[in-house]
């Protein structure tokens, strides 16, 4: 049996296995968890006990779950995780002498192949294997709570050398929860304008509409508030592939979890408790002929008809830190990524303040993401050195 570390040292790589480094992980230690394992039947990384080599669906995602059990257990009661699952198609035996550098071909795999050790009759050829839905269901059925299922999109997509299907030019993206109540900063996008006149004059608006405004999504079913600074963000993101040099190829880019860890690890925590220190939101809510004269909405008296009674325009501003407590008090959220590989996730977490863990298998990769970060590293101690001094 491993043994526990009695303190978890941050912003570190820690190498080897995921399942057995967790192990030794205290519990209840990080505020979060972004990453993208291994997919499966996609790439050999030339390496003993690697994800994604397993004969089957069920076994891949059984290892996979394995790993994440660990997860929640290190993670804070308010803790969340963000788990980026792409999916495979099924290959015939007789293909596998077909694929290429795009393929798994290690001589290991092409053994097991051959002798049907990797390939199982349960599935058809050329069927795609479900594994991002398959891995969703088994995290519910072992107490995660599924909250969205976010699809990223990209536009630049690789272009797929097949014939008989489409081009898949999305993967998904599934935010989980440790616990119904759980740390959250709501994330905005903007408001497209044809809502925001809608929402000013009330134009042949239905309650159900007038709900559908509700940009903000945190008042009573019934009144419409808009917010300028924009509405809830939604589920399908758009962005780019990225790339970077000398990184193994299934990189993710920095866009796609800025979003995730700004959401889900809290800026500060307790040092003594865990518990993440609040932003105090404070709500104006006002009707238009209420609004100061210079904003866009403003009416100088009640149009009836015009707009309806009780329609009203609401703000929400960042009143900071109010609890009159010392920042010595706190610790800045932690961010784990159990497949660490070139330290995207490490990267977006410095750049956001807060600190981080990582796991990988490869030594290689550990290299490769020491290099990376370096710049990072020098860029976020002469920020903290800033901040000290303007104390």
């Amino acid at each position: 049996m491993s043994k526990k570390m009695k303190k978890l040292e941050t912003n570190k790589v820690y190498e080897g296995n995921s399942l057995d480094v967790l192990k030794t992980f205290p519990d209840e230690s990080l505020d979060m968890c972004v990453t993208s394992p291994p997919y499966w039947g996609l790439r050999d990384y030339e390496m003993d006990d690697q994800l994604g080599l397993e004969s089957t669906p069920e076994k891949f995602i059984n290892n996979l779950c394995d790993i994440f059990d660990e997860v929640k257990r290190v993670l804070r009661p308010h803790g969340s995780c963000w788990v980026n699952l792409g999916d495979s198609y099924v290959r015939n035996p007789s293909q596998q002498d077909q694929i290429g550098k795009t393929g798994i071909q290690s001589a290991k795999y092409q053994y097991n192949f051959k002798h049907k050790k990797n390939y199982s009759s349960t599935y058809k050829a050329k069927s795609l294997a479900q594994i991002p839905s398959r891995f969703a269901i088994e995290m519910t059925d072992r107490g995660w709570i599924l909250r969205n299922e976010i699809i990223w999109h990209k536009p630049s997509c690789m272009p797929a050398s097949v014939k008989d299907r489409y081009t898949v030019d999305f993967e998904k993206m599934f935010f989980f929860t440790k616990n119904p109540k759980y740390y959250f900063k709501q994330q905005l996008e903007p408001v497209k304008e044809v809502s925001l006149k809608r929402a000013q004059y009330g134009l042949d608006q239905t309650d159900h509409d007038m709900k559908a405004v509700n940009v903000q999504g945190l008042d009573k079913m019934g009144e419409r508030f808009v917010n300028p600074n924009g509405r809830n963000k939604r589920t399908v993101w758009n962005v780019n592939v990225a790339s970077f040099k000398g990184a193994h190829f299934a990189v993710y880019p920095p866009e796609l979890i800025e979003s995730p860890i700004d959401a889900g690890c809290p800026e500060w925590v307790d040092k003594k408790t865990g518990i993440p220190r609040e932003r105090v939101m404070e709500k104006t809510s006002l009707e238009r002929h209420e609004l100061p004269k210079d904003h866009p909405s403003h009416r100088p008296e009640r149009y009836e008809g015009k707009y309806k009674q009780g329609q009203r325009y609401a703000s929400y501003d960042d009143k900071g830190y109010t609890d009159g407590r010392d920042d010595d008090e706190f610790t800045p959220g932690i961010v784990l990524d159990p497949f660490f590989g070139s330290g995207t996730t490490a990267e977006v977490a410095m750049k956001q303040d807060k600190d981080w863990v990582g796991i990988e298998l490869n030594p290689e990769f550990v290299k490769i993401s020491d290099e990376r970060l370096e710049p990072t590293k020098i860029e976020k101690k002469t920020r903290d050195k800033s901040k000290e001094f303007w104390k």
